[in-house]
């Protein structure tokens, strides 16, 4: 594998995401506690006292990190540190969001060993990249660039001939 490429396996061949409702932490601990099926706890982790909680309780398996739901890497790294202190592992996904964001998910995944899955599809459902630079998506992999900072270096201007400033 390359020094620059973010290829995290999957350590458990299923998961189950979100089988109760987001704030149903008793009906999650409840699935966790019947089934054989790692459960991850997703649409409840929006900050670092969520996961605290969720893992004191063992309502869940593994924590999922979603840099739009934490606000951002800041509070992203609080729960990695949760989770590296109670031995949980993460994994970082994302919603529906466009390159520049999820190239900041798939850094901060390479640079958390907590961070054991990567499930970073958002930009593969656009038609049109509005960005260029930053890591490449093929496949299973990812490969971080060279660049500096997330790597994003320009908006493509050939998208943006009709835009229109307003003063």
């Amino acid at each position: 594998m390359e020094q620059n490429q973010l290829k995290k396996p999957l350590p458990y061949p299923r998961l189950e995401s979100v089988p109760v409702k987001a704030h149903d932490l008793a009906g999650l601990k409840f699935v966790k506690q019947h089934v054989q099926t790692p459960i991850v706890a997703d649409e409840s982790i929006f900050s670092m006292k969520d996961a605290l909680h969720i893992i004191q309780t063992q309502s869940a398996d593994l924590i999922n990190i979603k840099l739009m739901k934490t606000g951002g890497i800041h509070e992203a790294l609080k729960i990695c540190t949760v989770a590296e202190t109670y031995g949980v592992d993460c994994m970082i996904g994302c919603m529906l969001e466009s390159k520049i964001s999820v190239s900041a998910a798939a850094h901060l995944a390479a640079a958390k060993n907590c961070i054991t899955m990567v499930d970073l599809i958002g930009p593969s459902f656009y038609k049109i990249e509005s960005y260029e630079g930053g890591p490449l998506f093929t496949g299973g992999t990812i490969k971080l660039g060279d660049a500096n900072g997330i790597g994003i270096s320009a908006f493509p201007k050939a998208h943006f001939k009709k835009l229109v400033v307003i003063k």
